[in-house]
């Protein structure tokens, strides 16, 4: 079986035509420490390119005032993240929604000094690392590492109970059981509990 390259993961998705132009920051300094604050305390956040359809979990690291993510061959599956990125971070406490923001997402080139900084800032909160010996290795050679640099502010929650999380609505689908209940052996719980057992 061949083994599997940064070519063939992503495919076509690395090539594109020429790349729209970056967006300005628009955050205030107020604006940059909340989101600062937010992505630094969570260990996962909620990425989805601007012509994406759904959100993904992420984990990542905050370094330089951007979230860094590494994705590709043996790891995270995302979409290529280039261009606009909508980026979503969630309470520890509660899931729910905390500050949503749009960033300027740009993939680094590997062994650049932005790529070294950046490795080695993921590389330390990177849970249960396998091949932590060739780990840089495999992400230069068979993964991407993306730099989202936040820049404009789009919602911010209290973070309590009360707020949404932010999450997209399952879908309609035909295989959900919305009537009887299956056959259980013995009865279903409810039907159960209304027996009396015979001596």
């Amino acid at each position: 079986m061949p083994t599997e390259s940064i070519t063939t993961f992503f495919g076509d998705r690395r090539r594109s035509a020429a790349p729209p132009p970056p967006l300005e920051s628009e955050l205030t300094p107020e604006q940059a420490a909340l989101v600062a604050e937010a992505c630094s305390k969570s260990g996962v956040v909620w990425v989805k390119p601007n012509d994406g359809v759904r959100f993904q979990l992420a984990w990542h690291a905050w370094h330089a005032d951007a979230v860094h993510v590494v994705y590709g061959v043996d790891e995270q599956m995302l979409p290529l993240l280039s261009g606009a990125v909508e980026v979503i971070v969630r309470s520890k406490d509660n899931g729910s929604q905390l500050v949503a923001f749009l960033a300027q997402a740009e993939v680094l080139p590997a062994g650049s000094p932005e790529w070294e900084a950046a490795a080695d800032a993921l590389s330390a909160v990177r849970l249960n690392a396998r091949d932590t010996a060739e780990q840089r290795e495999r992400w230069a050679s068979g993964g991407l590492l993306s730099r989202l640099t936040p820049v404009r502010l789009l919602r911010v929650s209290p973070g309590d109970d009360a707020s949404p999380a932010g999450a997209t609505a399952v879908p309609p689908n035909p295989a959900t059981t919305t009537g009887r209940q299956p056959w259980h052996l013995g009865g279903r719980p409810d039907q159960r509990r209304g027996t009396v057992a015979s001596g």
